[in-house]
Parts: structure tokens; C-alpha cells; sequence
């Protein structure tokens, strides 16, 4: 598993670049108060190597001084904070109908964001890259690095090993993507992963655990483990789609009962119109309103059962939800059935289990994104505690929705 936060001074053996990774993690969780001698606490590191390491990352510009703080019984403290100003870092979705891709500080503000469409047939690489360059051309620092989210199973040199859906099989973008961008080092990262990490760049715990159920195309998991995100000798991790549902649908694996056919979005909304969603949110009562709530109720039922089964192996009672599902009409009311059902199964004893939104909606991706790649350039995992939809406003307000019976 790859740890995400180190939490612990390196040793004689480990190499210099633990303690560096270990003091820049401080600076980024650290939100512009935090001076020398608070790391040195922090991390136990001697006071002239946090000083020596300080010293080095000024001189890279990837940390800076800020300004003084209040005196603690001496002089003035001088504050640190990532330097905001040389390194960006591009995050990239590449999903069905667009590709999005946000040029990022190493403190996760957007500053800017490009969306080309990207439809069944085109040349995703080509595609991907035409966004890239509109971001770089627009900035006159450093581009360190760019992560990449894409759907299905991606092993650690960035190469897309298969995406049933989309029909990939052994693309290797990282290494493509780069030469397109000036060899500028690009890291790819399944979609649901990307979801998680931008949960984990939101919290202030060092060892903190989400899993992330990926609603779209396809049905996924980001699975984040007591701050190591775990993705299997496979990278096979979190392919729950095609898990058997106990239904009689055909798959597009050519299976028969996967999840996927019944909880992701093509399975949720069917044959339904913009006009039959509308309607069916409206409170109507016709056939085709009770067909697509009976498909969202079977959806939900199936997703409870899937939570309560990670709830059971993993002891969490709070699941991420993400993916194009958050910002689709039908998504309330699926997640409002789903977390009833959870309700209804709650064991006596035991927390009720719950699903919710990503706090950051649909630029959640790209966030994680550039997180994936930050933290396989610098050692680093962004970090970014209170952070909103207001600073992130790719989320669309979520509509009240009749209840069913």
C-alpha cells in the first residue's frame, strides 16, 4: 500500500528524502502557522536539520516565509507556508463526453480550468493533451507535474491496463501523455482513487480512512486505509462493478448479475428521458415515474448491501460518494434510498452505516488528480483542511426530490 502522510522521522538507513517529504508535509498542514520550532516538536527531528531542510526547500520555492507570529518566550516566530507563486501542478478527468483538467498551487486552489468534449471515438491523448497545453501556455513558472484520472485499472508506470467500458486495453498515457507535453512527468490514477485522495487532502488526520464508491459508466472503489491507499499487487483494487449483484442483466463484460448493471448510471436511469427525470423528481406518478423509481430503489438496495459488507470487513460507517452520479437529477434520491435501506439494517450496538457526497462534487477528480501527482514528485500529499464547494464550485446545488411511496 502506498503510505499518503509520513508520520515518522526517518532512521541512519532511510534516505534524506524521508525527513524532507516528512518536513514539507508539516509546512503544507501547517496553513502558513507553523515556524521552525513547531516541526522540530512535531516531527522530533533536530533543530539544524528541520533548519537545514527549511533552507533547502526555500531554495527549490517550494516553501517560503510568511511573515512573523506571536512570540512564545523569544523572538518572533517566523512562519512558513508553500510557496504558492513557482510550482503548479495540473489535474486531469478524463471522463465520457469531456475532458476537464485544472491548473493547481501546491495548496489545491484552481486557478484556472479547461473542458474539451470528448466523445466515443476520439483520440483521448490527443484530447488530453490540447487541454494541458492551454493550461501551460498560460502560465510562466513551473509545471511539476500532471496527474491524470481515468476510468479502469491503471498499474504504477501509468499505463490504463483495461477499461471495460471504454474499451482500453494496455494504453500506456503516462509516458505518451508526457512526450505530447515537453516530458513534463505525468502520473495516471484510477478515477475512484482520485475521488478519495481529494477527501484525504481535506482532512487533517495523518492516518485517515475512506472508502469511495464511484458512480458513473461504470460502478468503482477508492479504498484509503489508515492514510495508505491501497490498490492490490494487481492494481485490481476496487473493481466492484462486476461483483455478482444476483441479477439476471447481461454485462458488457459479457457476464451475467454484475453491479454494475443494476447501480451505475445507465442501469439507474434506463430508458428514461430528461422528461421522464424531471418528472419523476416532480412527484409524478405514472409508468414511466415508477419504473425509474423501482430502478433506483433496486440500485440503492444493492448499494446498501455493498456498504454493509465493507462496513462489516473494514469497521467504517461513512462512505464517499462520487463520480458523475453527483451531479445527475437522480442522484438524491439514490443516495437518500440507499442510506434508508442502511438505516433498516443498522445492527443493535452498532453505528448506522451512511453514504454521502464528495466535499468537493465533481472537481473532486482533478483535485486528486494533481494530489496523485504531487505526491509522486515531491513525496508530498496536498493538503487542504477547510476547503469548500465555495472555493470549488463545480457542484451543482442538489434539488429537492419527492419521496416515493
Amino acid at each position: 500500500m502506498t503510505q499518503l502522510r509520513v508520520a515518522q522521522k526517518g532512521t541512519k538507513r532511510s534516505l534524506r528524502a524521508r525527513n524532507d517529504v516528512l518536513v514539507l508535509q508539516s509546512v503544507a498542514a501547517g496553513g502558513g502557522e507553523i515556524a521552525r520550532a513547531d516541526i522540530v516538536r512535531e516531527t522530533g527531528l533536530p533543530s539544524a536539520t528541520v533548519s537545514a531542510i527549511v533552507g533547502n526547500l526555500i531554495d527549490r520555492r517550494l516553501v517560503r516565509e510568511s511573515g512573523h507570529g506571536d512570540s512564545r518566550g523569544g523572538k518572533p516566530r517566523v512562519l512558513l507556508e508553500l510557496d504558492r507563486e513557482h510550482h503548479r501542478f495540473v489535474g486531469v478527468h478524463v471522463g465520457r463526453g469531456r475532458v476537464t483538467a485544472s491548473l493547481l498551487t501546491l495548496s489545491g486552489r484552481p486557478e484556472q480550468t479547461v473542458r474539451l468534449p470528448h466523445l466515443v471515438g476520439d483520440d483521448t491523448l490527443t484530447v488530453t493533451a490540447n487541454a494541458v497545453r492551454r493550461l501551460a501556455d498560460s502560465f510562466d513558472g513551473q509545471l511539476s507535474g500532471i496527474g491524470v484520472a481515468v476510468p479502469g485499472i491503471v498499474s504504477g508506470d501509468g499505463v490504463i491496463r483495461e477499461a471495460i467500458n471504454y474499451g482500453w486495453r494496455m494504453v500506456p498515457l503516462g509516458e505518451e501523455l508526457s512526450e505530447r507535453c515537453g516530458d513534463t512527468p505525468v502520473h495516471v490514477v484510477n478515477d475512484a482513487n482520485a475521488v478519495a485522495l481529494s477527501e484525504v487532502a481535506l482532512s487533517r488526520q495523518w492516518a485517515v480512512t475512506v472508502v469511495l464508491l464511484w458512480i458513473g459508466t461504470g460502478v468503482g472503489a477508492g479504498i484509503v486505509l489508515d492514510g495508505r491507499l491501497y490498490e492490490g499487487p494487481e492494481f485490481r483494487s476496487g473493481e466492484i462493478g462486476h461483483i455478482d449483484a444476483g441479477v439476471s442483466t447481461r454485462c458488457r463484460c459479457g457476464l451475467v448479475g454484475c453491479l454494475e448493471t443494476v447501480a451505475s448510471m445507465p442501469g439507474l436511469l434506463g430508458d428514461a428521458s430528461e422528461q421522464v427525470v424531471a418528472a419523476y423528481l416532480g412527484g409524478a406518478d405514472d409508468a414511466d415515474s415508477r419504473a425509474l423509481d423501482e430502478r433506483i430503489r433496486r440500485g440503492a438496495r444493492e448499494l446498501a448491501r455493498l456498504a454493509s459488507m465493507f462496513a462489516a470487513s473494514l469497521d467504517i460507517t461513512e462512505f464517499v460518494v462520487g463520480g458523475p452520479i453527483v451531479a445527475s437529477p437522480i442522484g438524491p434520491p439514490l443516495l437518500r434510498a440507499t442510506n434508508e435501506v442502511l438505516e433498516l439494517r443498522a445492527m443493535p450496538g452498532f453505528p448506522v452505516v451512511s453514504l454521502r457526497f464528495s466535499t468537493l462534487g465533481s472537481h473532486s477528480v482533478v483535485v486528486g488528480a494533481a494530489a496523485h501527482a504531487m505526491r509522486q514528485e515531491f513525496g508530498v500529499m496536498l493538503t487542504m483542511p477547510g476547503e469548500t464547494t465555495e472555493q470549488h464550485p463545480n457542484r451543482p446545488p442538489m434539488p429537492e426530490v419527492h419521496r416515493h411511496g
